[in-house]
């Protein structure tokens, strides 16, 4: 049986978001663009957001909704060079970065609508801040708005954050690609969680894949809502419309998961490399892919 979940498409409107583009007191970040990527800077202090995720508003969030009503315009992307991110294993720790505690939960707020949930992955990165997840969770292009108060718990499990909870300091997503294959996002996190500490020395960071072949054979993980806990399908994925790929019968990946990560070369201890990020169902499940323009998105996130 296949679950179909609302598709959470997002239509970028020519000149959403300004270049750069000042903050007002209601929107404490500021934003600027390029003509293939937007970022935001948090000017918010991290107590602010830790303050602001109550244990009420945390366990009301819902996961993110459907934003449009288009699956927009794909933009045809000729695949450039492979690229490789090696795993990172937690500083100390000699065993490798697990998907099943990379991966977590992203909780945001979208000013005046309401709090909502996603999913994230910790993966590898210079600065050690880096997650990965899906850019309707960032950002509603269409209207030229940023999400707020965004935090993030590796390895969470029905309410429990073993390893704490991580706020963020700047976020960067595509805006060339109006659809569903363009949803990649990446976000930089500050220090945190229970030891204060780099997210990726704590739980370590998945190795990343930018214009890997489509065909391997691949693993998906998310958090949904309906089960606020991590789940997980696997199959042979196959080209989809709009320069994504799809799993098919990936049945559990519901509201929520929505970010998660797509993988390949996963192994027995659970180390994999994520080379694209859940989007949501479109018949089957359908994953945005990492070619050049979510290596750019990376690459600033990492180095910020």
């Amino acid at each position: 049986m296949r679950l179909f979940i609302p598709i959470a498409a997002l239509v970028l409107a020519a000149g959403g978001f300004s270049s750069p583009a000042a903050a007002s007191p209601s929107d404490p970040t500021t934003t600027s663009t390029t003509t293939t990527t937007a970022t935001a800077v948090n000017l918010s202090p991290a107590a602010a957001t830790d303050s602001y995720w109550t244990p009420e508003r945390l366990a009301a969030a819902k996961p993110a909704p459907y934003l449009g009503d288009s699956l927009g315009t794909a933009k045809a992307e000729t695949p450039g060079d492979a690229r490789f991110v090696h795993a990172t294993p937690p500083a100390g720790v000699h065993t490798a970065a697990s998907e099943w505690v990379t991966n977590g939960r992203l909780v945001f707020t979208n000013p005046g609508v309401g709090d909502f949930i996603c999913s994230a992955n910790v993966v590898s990165s210079n600065n050690r801040d880096v997650i990965a997840t899906a850019r309707h969770c960032v950002a509603d292009v269409g209207a030229g708005k940023v999400f707020q108060n965004f935090r993030f718990a590796p390895a969470y499990n029905r309410g429990n954050a073993p390893y704490g909870w991580w706020s963020w300091r700047s976020a960067g997503w595509r805006i060339d690609d109006t659809g569903p294959g363009g949803d990649n996002a990446f976000i930089v996190l500050n220090r945190g969680g229970n030891a204060n500490a780099h997210v990726q020395d704590v739980v370590g960071g998945s190795g990343l894949g930018f214009n890997w072949a489509t065909n391997a054979y691949a693993h998906a993980i998310g958090t949904p809502g309906a089960t606020d806990y991590a789940v997980w399908c696997e199959g042979q994925p196959y080209n989809g419309p709009s320069g994504g790929v799809q799993i098919p019968n990936c049945n559990g990946l519901s509201g929520g998961a929505s970010g998660g990560s797509f993988i390949v070369n996963y192994q027995a201890d659970g180390s994999a490399v994520q080379t694209a990020s859940y989007f949501g169902s479109w018949g089957d499940s359908y994953f945005a892919y990492y070619r050049d323009v979510a290596w750019t998105v990376y690459n600033g996130a990492q180095n910020a």
